[in-house]
């Protein structure tokens, strides 16, 4: 009894002294790797960062454009006469179909009614030879040989013939009389007229009289092929606003629209120009003008950051970052300037950050400590 009592009592004993072991070995292992853990730690870079404040911008890019008439024509008869009436004087704005100047019509007039006696002849003469031929050819050949029902056939189409012949000359007499009105073909402003009554003008004649349409009125400006693609190229679905500044600094109220871009790009400038179209009611906008186009876009979820924190490379713009604690030369959009900083779409993760202190290229690509996350100061701007 008193041998067994012994035997439990060591298993006891022996049972302790194993689990003690145990857990110091495991206070031991966990006290070794903590302070491994410290020391990679401790030995890390420690970078201080900035976490990117989001917004929403509205950026104005500029370029020098250039004013161009949409219509824009010299006036020249489409007949020769000489001037019985000016109707206008320099200067002024016309409308479409206004009268600018009369030719002497008189030759013109007794062509219509020569041509109007020849139309009335030659129907005369149609008519009759066309009842002739019906009649004829309803008696049959019983009644006239084929030779006299060939005949009348003949007579008819001759006949029918020139009276076609008649009209169109009677319609060219009347085209010619209308012609002697000298119209404006659009809206616009006349420039100098060089005309005087009497003159004899024809459809060689130049420099008779300019006439330039002011609204609407085209501008066209030209863009590098990086903003084209950047800007225009889905111009049917465009999210910006197109305004004017003239060069005395004021900045018109109407907003243009574009109609077109350049088919190719210019080899010596690589650049491509855009046609936009403008209302111009108070005629401010004047042909061969420079102005200054001023493109407005809103951009929603963007951030600021100072440009000397920016690397400007040939393959792009990049800036150090932190992501998931590995330093990184991470790229970005730059989509413009907000008050000499550059302005980026805000596409950083959870898990990134913008560095904000000086780094050695060493670091790229390694495991760094974040000392502190900062505030983006520009959020307060």
């Amino acid at each position: 009894m008193r041998k067994n009592k012994r035997k439990i009592i060591r298993r006891a004993v022996l049972t302790i002294a194993f689990i003690s072991l145990i857990g110091l070995g495991y206070l031991a292992y966990y006290h070794h790797h903590f302070s491994s853990y410290k020391n990679d730690i401790s030995e890390l870079p420690q970078i201080s960062v900035i976490r990117p404040h989001s917004r929403t911008l509205t950026l104005t890019y500029s370029y020098i454009g250039r004013v161009e008439a949409i219509n824009n024509t010299q006036i020249v008869p489409y007949i020769s006469g000489y001037v019985d009436e000016i109707k206008t004087t320099g200067g002024a704005i016309v409308k479409k179909g206004d009268i600018l100047a009369i030719i002497k019509q008189d030759e013109y007039i007794a062509a219509v009614t020569a041509a109007s006696g020849d139309l009335a002849a030659a129907k005369a003469d149609f008519i009759n030879s066309k009842s002739q031929y019906k009649r004829m050819k309803k008696a049959g050949t019983t009644a006239v040989s084929q030779t006299e029902l060939d005949n009348a056939k003949a007579a008819y189409l001759s006949a029918l013939g020139n009276y076609e012949k008649a009209q169109a000359q009677y319609q060219t007499a009347q085209t010619n009389l209308e012609y002697t009105y000298l119209k404006a073909p659009f809206d616009g402003v006349l420039g100098n007229i060089a005309l005087s009554l009497g003159d004899y003008i024809s459809p060689v004649s130049q420099g008779l009289m300019q006439l330039v349409q002011y609204d609407p009125i085209r501008v066209v400006f030209s863009v590098s092929d990086k903003e084209y693609f950047k800007h225009f190229q889905k111009q049917k679905t465009v999210d910006f606003v197109l305004r004017l500044k003239l060069p005395n600094g004021e900045i018109l109220p109407q907003t243009g629209e574009i109609k077109y871009t350049a088919n190719i790009v210019d080899k010596q400038t690589d650049s491509l120009a855009i046609y936009t179209e403008f209302k111009n009611p108070d005629n401010k906008l004047l042909p061969n003008a420079y102005v200054e186009v001023l493109l407005e876009k809103t951009y929603d979820d963007v951030w600021l950051l100072p440009k000397f924190e920016v690397l400007l490379q040939p393959d792009g713009d990049f800036i150090y970052a932190v992501n998931k604690d590995i330093l990184e030369r991470r790229k970005i959009d730059i989509l413009g300037e907000y008050e000499n900083q550059y302005v980026a779409k805000n596409d950083f993760s959870a898990d990134e950050f913008w560095v904000a202190q000086d780094v050695d290229d060493n670091m790229l690509n390694q495991k760094v400590s974040i000392k502190n996350i900062a505030t983006d100061l520009t959020a307060e701007q």
